[in-house]
């Protein structure tokens, strides 16, 4: 009886782990074509670099107005990037939230997902685990405070300072769509109007970024990266419409893909308490070359 017993629990178990092993992904392919040494993790082939991973992976912050808003503000929209053997697309929330009289707010950007698809040969340079090279891939949360210092209303210019951090809720690092680690960035921004008068054009404002972006890697004697950030932003409101244009990046010190720049155009037209918007990015280095935003931002107040 008790041989029965040992020989049934033998055919079980060879018979568990025979469904197993179908079940998991077969990487040999993987292994042969980075010629995989079989004792390094994979994840140590993954470059944690701008240029080496998807466009929502480290993309470039945006460069603020430097002015707390008056109420709660909210933008929903949708984003499209195309490049060099890639492209993806993706929802995007932003929900900004004064907290303290105009002086602070909180502020959250998620993206909850991306769909993506590669060539090959972008698989291969990135050492991407998906051999299909096209999947959906969870998105970041950032969370951030910003901090009113001046007030163009009582001195010459209104200057904020920003800290926003990366979660970790991006995954598919496998591909290199998302780091799977925390990063940071803390920037002023300055803001000042030009001019303003009842012409053609009603206002013109300029505003400027600089500060620090920080990322975790997994290089064996570079364990984070830390980046200059900078960027100018101007914006010319011909009444109903808002013309913004920006230059913006970071600047990385590994030389290797870490140097992101863009160019970014975006028209806006006014519709009572909201904007409607179409936004342009023409990246110039280490960051897809063509992404577009799409949507509607509008704010409000809940105490009203």
């Amino acid at each position: 009886m008790s041989k029965s017993i040992v020989f049934l629990f033998i055919i079980l178990n060879l018979s568990f782990n025979s469904v197993i092993s179908q079940d998991l992904p077969d990487y040999q392919w993987w292994a042969e074509a980075h010629n995989w040494d079989g004792v390094t993790h994979w994840s140590r082939y993954i470059k944690r670099l701008p240029g080496y991973m998807g466009p929502n992976a480290l993309p470039i912050p945006s460069v603020n107005d430097a002015k707390i808003k008056d109420n709660i503000y909210f933008e929903s929209a949708f984003e499209y990037h195309k490049g060099r053997g890639e492209f993806a697309m993706n929802p995007f929330f932003n929900l900004n939230i004064p907290v303290a009289n105009k002086k602070v707010s909180i502020d959250f950007i998620y993206r909850p997902f991306e769909y993506y698809e590669t060539e090959e040969f972008i698989r291969q340079e990135r050492y991407g685990r998906n051999r299909e090279c096209k999947d959906i891939a969870k998105g970041d949360l950032y969370i951030g405070t910003f901090v009113q210092l001046l007030s163009e209303e009582y001195k010459a210019l209104d200057a904020q300072l920003r800290i926003v951090l990366k979660t970790t809720t991006g995954k598919d690092l496998a591909n290199g769509r998302h780091t799977d680690a925390p990063a940071y960035h803390f920037d002023l921004n300055l803001g000042k109007t030009i001019f303003e008068n009842d012409g053609f054009l009603k206002k013109m404002n300029f505003y400027s970024m600089a500060g620090l972006y920080v990322w975790q890697m997994e290089f064996d004697n570079n364990r984070q990266n830390d980046a200059y950030l900078y960027g100018l932003r101007t914006d010319f409101l011909f009444k109903p419409l808002l013309f913004s244009c920006t230059f913006s990046g970071y600047s990385g010190y590994m030389k290797m893909r870490d140097k992101p720049m863009a160019l970014r155009l975006t028209i806006s037209k006014s519709i009572k308490n909201s904007f409607i918007f179409l936004s342009y990015q023409k990246g110039l280095r280490d960051v897809i070359e063509h992404s577009f935003r799409m949507g509607l931002n509008f704010s409000f107040n809940l105490h009203k």
